[in-house]
Parts: structure tokens; C-alpha cells; sequence
């Protein structure tokens, strides 16, 4: 087996660190091991990481990669879940793993677990026919559990709600022994939050769920051996159910492989369950052992496909993603698609002058597609709310400077200066050159339809040193979208040290 072909992946949450070996080529799995690391009730309680168990995780890490060592795996990647990052102190910890192993510990942002979540279901041979009609996706994880909304094979919602197992007995551990009835509050308590995503939700019946995620280890022992997934129905779940909600923690202790510490989190997790199923009416039930960290080694081999990363479907259901949160802003659809189209088509055309590749595009067409979201708020600044609306919204996908550069790319498709207020981005220096990059060629995208008109039918691109010439074809005056590119492409001469030039061709 070729040595160039393996990868290793491994992820630090709430409650073990986990490593797979994967050759990226035939996708076979080389190696998968797992360690048990306690932090989730450290973190949940007091918002610290115990230094003791970055000590612990280091130990656990020098494991890792002597294996990596054994297989001659050259290339890896260390990731902290998003429950992780949000410890005050794990900057403290991320540095204490550098010096003693001189690996650097990647952030997972809470859209790139989405992301990830979403890129391991699609290992279920027939994921596309099962988010074809109405289909939940559930990622469980210590502290969060995703929510995937899947409507005729299109991601309508996701939403990322903090009631993980351990998240939920940790924060209502106290009550446990002071209650008449421990069961009902925990009901109570988890529907009171999953209202917040039912209110989004139509009222239709969901009769597909996919189940994924680090805490199914009293239902995974459903899958048959040497299988990864299993569908049950609504009857397999409920009789599971049933038998766990009236075992006392020791029955559940005797008769599970649960460590101790994890009984409690048992009954937290099936109520979720059951009121998620009931509300939504679920009759087909598909179990799978998939975590995170599949969805990492997929997007990697993805990622060094040949093909372009910009139209492989993680990317699709990203842009798809995006315009479903500007509909909830209820952004001119038909703007929209002629911002995005003639962004896409400039910086194609523009590729010998601004040097960049098919992330950057991406990132170009979330910035078009949510770059009006803000008129919902106020039309006199709609270029900064729609900055504050991107930047405190779920971006399927986005790493959390990338999250950033699409806000100030979509605020700055106005006419506001930007190379004054560049050091208020907390992102390098280099994704601010991005920034500035792509927020200079959406701007000429959005004056080519500043009347909302949609005069322009398409454009063509000549570039003739020290111009570049746009040619729009249109069969009316383009007065006002001549006069608002002239206004708008001043800021581009400055970024590119290029003269646009808009020509009308065409009758009218």
C-alpha cells in the first residue's frame, strides 16, 4: 500500500479522542481507535479545561502518533470539537500541545461540524434517495446535537442546539435527587428548547430520520456485526425505549458497557429522541455509527480530488444553505441570481489578474447570494446588518475567518471605504487581501443590476492592459448601472490597478 495514500485524522470532544487511518485512495479504513478524555463535565460546569487533562491529552496524542509513525502516515490533521474551543483556557491548552508535540490543534467551528456531519451520512449508499420527501438529520454529539432539515433532497434548515446528553444531566444534575419526578422535568425541559427549531419547521410530518453521532452507544449495539448502519422503525425504537426508561442506573450499569460516569447521561438522550420522533411523526428510523471524524476524512479526500472543489456537494449544499437563510430575510430573488451570476462570471474571467482558486469563488457566491439579508432590518445600512446578520448566522461549512470574510465581503458591495477599517477584521493579513479582492469584484456584480430591472441578459470580459472592458448585452438604457459602476469601480482600480470599462451592446 502506497504510503502517500493514507491520512489520519484525529479529534479531541467532550469525552475521548478519537484517530482513523484512512487510505484516501480506495477509502478503505486502516486503523480507528479511541481514548477516553473527561473534560465535558469540567467545561460545562466551570468554562475551564482542568490543566491536568491537557497533560492527559498529550500522553493520548504520543499514542496517536507513534501508530501514525507505525503506518508511515506523513499527513494528519488534529481538530477540537466546537464544544471544546469554547473553553476559556484553550488557547492555553492548544499551546501546551504544540510545545510538547509540536502538533498544531485546528479549530472546529460550529459550521464546519455541520459540514462534517452532513459529508458522513452521505457514506450511506442510499443517502440521496433517503433525503428525498421529508428527512431529519440528527448529529449527536457531548454537548450539541445538529439538525439537518431535508425537504425533496434540499437542505432547508439547520440549526445546532446545546442539548447533548452530557450538556443536559450536567445542567440538570442538581435537580435529579429534589424533584418528585426527574423524568417529566427532563421532558419539560427538552421541549421547551426544541421549540426554537419546530417554529421553522412546517407542520407536514418528517417520516425519515438519520441517526449519527458520538452518543447512540445504547443503540448501536442495533447495527449487526461487520455493519455500519441499520434502519429500524418506529416500533424497534420504541421497544428500545421503553426498556431503557425503567432500568434503574444500576440495570443500566449491569447490562450496557456505559462507563459509570455516562449512566446519567442515558435517560437525557432517549427523551430527546422520543420527543423529536413524536413531534415529527417519524416512522423510518436510519441508525448509523458515523462520527465527525468521518466527515474530516471525507471532506480531505475531497478536498485533494482532482476535480473542482466548487462542484462536489458539500459545496452545493453550502450554497444552497446560504440561500435558504437570505429567503428568511426574504432577499429580491431575482437580484440576487443576477449578482451571483455576474460575480461567478467575473472572477472566472478575471482568474489571470486576482490569482485565486475555487474556495475563493465559493466564498464570492455566499458574499452575492446573503449580501442584501440586511434590507430586512434597515434600508439605509443594509450593507452593515447584513455584516452582523451573516456573522451570527449558521454558514453550513464555513471555517470561522472564512465566516468573517463573507460578512465584510457582503458589507463592503456597498460604497462604504474599506482599506481604513481593515484591522478590525481579526483574520490575516492575507484573507483580508481576500477580502478586499473579492468585495471589489462583487461590487461591480451588484452594479450591473442597480435598477433591479435585470437589464443586462449577460456579459462578456476583454482584458486590454490598463482596462478591463465589460461588454453587457441589454436591450433598454443602462444609464443607471453605467452611472453606479463608474461610482463602484474606483475601488477596484485601487485593488487590481485595472480601469473597468462598462459597454452597452444590443438594440432598443
Amino acid at each position: 500500500m502506497a504510503k502517500g495514500n493514507l491520512y489520519g485524522a484525529m479529534v479531541i470532544s467532550a469525552q475521548e479522542m478519537q484517530l482513523i487511518i484512512v487510505d484516501l485512495k480506495t477509502h478503505a479504513v486502516i486503523e480507528r481507535v479511541s481514548a477516553p478524555i473527561h473534560m465535558g463535565t469540567d467545561l460545562f460546569s466551570g468554562k475551564r479545561i482542568d490543566p491536568e487533562r491537557s497533560d492527559e491529552v498529550v500522553i493520548i496524542l504520543q499514542r496517536f502518533l507513534q501508530l501514525l509513525k507505525d503506518y508511515r502516515v506523513t499527513e494528519y490533521r488534529l481538530v477540537a470539537s466546537h464544544t471544546i474551543t469554547r473553553a476559556e483556557n484553550i488557547d492555553y491548552i492548544r499551546d501546551h500541545i504544540y510545545i510538547t508535540t509540536g502538533v498544531t490543534l485546528h479549530f472546529m467551528t460550529v459550521n464546519e461540524e455541520s459540514l462534517f456531519s452532513y459529508e458522513a451520512a452521505q457514506l450511506l449508499p442510499n443517502f440521496d434517495e433517503l433525503i428525498n420527501g421529508r428527512t431529519v438529520l440528527m448529529q449527536v454529539g457531548a454537548s450539541m446535537v445538529h439538525f439537518m432539515i431535508f425537504v425533496d433532497g434540499h437542505l432547508t434548515l439547520t440549526r445546532e442546539l446545546f442539548l447533548g446528553p452530557l450538556q443536559v444531566a450536567t445542567q440538570l444534575q442538581n435537580l435529579e435527587h429534589k424533584v418528585e419526578s426527574y423524568q417529566e422535568v427532563l421532558s419539560d425541559y427538552l421541549h421547551s428548547k426544541l421549540v426554537s427549531l419546530y417554529q421553522y419547521l412546517p407542520d407536514e410530518a418528517f417520516d425519515k430520520v438519520i441517526l449519527m453521532g458520538s452518543k447512540l452507544n445504547l443503540l448501536e449495539n442495533l447495527i449487526p456485526k461487520g455493519k455500519r448502519y441499520v434502519q429500524l422503525s418506529r416500533k424497534d425504537f420504541d421497544k428500545q425505549f421503553q426498556s431503557v426508561i425503567q432500568m434503574t442506573p444500576q440495570d443500566m450499569l449491569n447490562q450496557s458497557n456505559l462507563p459509570a460516569d455516562q449512566i446519567n447521561e442515558v435517560l437525557p438522550l432517549f427523551l430527546l429522541l422520543d420527543e423529536v420522533f413524536d413531534h415529527l411523526k417519524v416512522q423510518s428510523i436510519n441508525l448509523t455509527d458515523f462520527k465527525v471524524i468521518d466527515g474530516c476524512v471525507v471532506d480531505e479526500a475531497t478536498s485533494k480530488a482532482k476535480h473542482s472543489r466548487n462542484n462536489d456537494a458539500a459545496s452545493q449544499v453550502m450554497l444552497g444553505a446560504a440561500y435558504q437563510l437570505a429567503r428568511r430575510f426574504h432577499v429580491d430573488e431575482r437580484h440576487q441570481q443576477s449578482v451571483v451570476l455576474f460575480a461567478t462570471q467575473l472572477f472566472d474571467r478575471l482568474k489571470k489578474i486576482h490569482g485565486l482558486g475555487s474556495r475563493e469563488r465559493l466564498l464570492l457566491q455566499l458574499a452575492a447570494i446573503m449580501q442584501d439579508s440586511g434590507l430586512f432590518i434597515d434600508s439605509t445600512q443594509h450593507a452593515f446588518h447584513s455584516e452582523y446578520i451573516i456573522n451570527n448566522s449558521e454558514i453550513l461549512g464555513l471555517r470561522a475567518d472564512e465566516q468573517v470574510e463573507v460578512a465584510a465581503i457582503a458589507r463592503y458591495h456597498s460604497s462604504e471605504t474599506v482599506s481604513a477599517d481593515l484591522s478590525r477584521f481579526d483574520i490575516s493579513m492575507d484573507n483580508r487581501l481576500v477580502m478586499v479582492k473579492l468585495a471589489a469584484i462583487l461590487r461591480l456584480a451588484d452594479a450591473l443590476d442597480d435598477s433591479r430591472l435585470h437589464k443586462i441578459s449577460k456579459i462578456s470580459v476583454s482584458i486590454k492592459k490598463p482596462e478591463i472592458i465589460i461588454s453587457a448585452t441589454a436591450n433598454d438604457d443602462i444609464e443607471l448601472e453605467t452611472w453606479t459602476f463608474n461610482e463602484k469601480r474606483h475601488f477596484f482600480e485601487d485593488i487590481y490597478g485595472m480601469t473597468p470599462i462598462l459597454r452597452r451592446t444590443g438594440r432598443f
